[in-house]
């Protein structure tokens, strides 16, 4: 690490005036560094023994505390019912401690409630004494928590019955499907278009699919079929061959729509009542 460079680096570095004297610096002198600690000087000169100690000690043995019975993970713990220890959340919610003394025959005076029909209250002479866990169950319904709560519902029990409106059965046949059945059954010059846009939309259709799907794809091979025959037939131009195409289109758009709206209603009919002997996991 070089200082500060003189003339004697080279005449580049030589002042134009030679200084009078040297001035003393303005900042104290830097700090003597510690010495470094060899920490291999405080270990011990001579090599320690390994011997018996001196003085007796305890045996090792002695200092193991010593081990308890077991408890056997069958046996249930011993606890007193509280908010904590409850058989459920609907138990634990409804469980209260109680609020003040039990009211027995010194409590003081008592009278029961102003109230027709017999009185909820005990005599003034029987204690009254607070009961803790998990209030009766009278909702029918199995408690939270418990092994029916968990359980599958009972064979044979079937949900309730649906009705099946006209509204219900315009929404599960797609108003796609069925205002392309309706448009082409009035519109003769587009009626072999909206058929197949019709079976184009037949995926949307959530109930009876695959039979919604080959009712409209019989349709659409009819309707070609004619369509190659009144081809093959008759020597027309091309408008009056579409045009008769597109009569035999708006009747089968008709019976399409009319074929799509009961095989939905059947597969609306058979969810809401699933069949007697079938079983509810199958």
């Amino acid at each position: 690490m070089g200082g500060m460079a003189t003339w004697e680096d080279g005449p580049e570095y030589a002042p134009i005036a030679r200084p009078d004297g040297f001035a003393q610096p303005t900042i104290p002198p830097l700090e003597v560094a510690q010495p470094v600690e060899q920490l291999a000087a405080l270990a011990p000169k001579e090599r320690p023994l390994f011997t018996d100690p001196p003085v007796p000690v305890a045996p090792l043995a002695s200092l193991v505390p010593p081990v308890e019975t077991p408890r056997d993970p069958a046996l249930p713990f011993a606890v007193v019912s509280s908010a904590m220890t409850s058989d459920s959340a609907w138990g634990a919610a409804h469980w209260s401690p109680p609020s003040g003394p039990a009211v027995g025959a010194g409590a003081g005076p008592w009278s029961p409630p102003a109230a027709a029909g017999p009185s909820p209250w005990p005599p003034p002479t029987q204690p009254l004494v607070p009961v803790s866990g998990p209030a009766p169950n009278v909702s029918g319904f199995p408690a939270p928590g418990t092994t029916e709560w968990f359980a599958p519902a009972p064979y044979g029990q079937q949900p309730a019955n649906v009705g099946v409106d006209a509204r219900r059965l315009f929404e599960t046949a797609t108003p796609g499907v069925c205002i392309c059945l309706v448009v082409g059954g009035f519109v003769y010059l587009i009626a072999p278009i909206m058929l197949g846009v019709a079976f184009a939309l037949s995926s949307r259709v959530k109930v009876a699919t695959a039979a919604v799907r080959r009712a409209l794809l019989t349709g659409v091979i009819v309707l070609g079929v004619l369509a190659l025959f009144a081809a093959l037939t008759n020597d027309t131009s091309f408008a009056d061959w579409w045009a008769a195409v597109g009569i035999w289109a708006l009747l089968i758009c008709w019976l399409m729509l009319g074929a799509v709206l009961f095989i939905v209603y059947r597969g609306l009919k058979n969810t809401a009542q699933p069949h007697p002997h079938r079983s509810p996991w199958g």
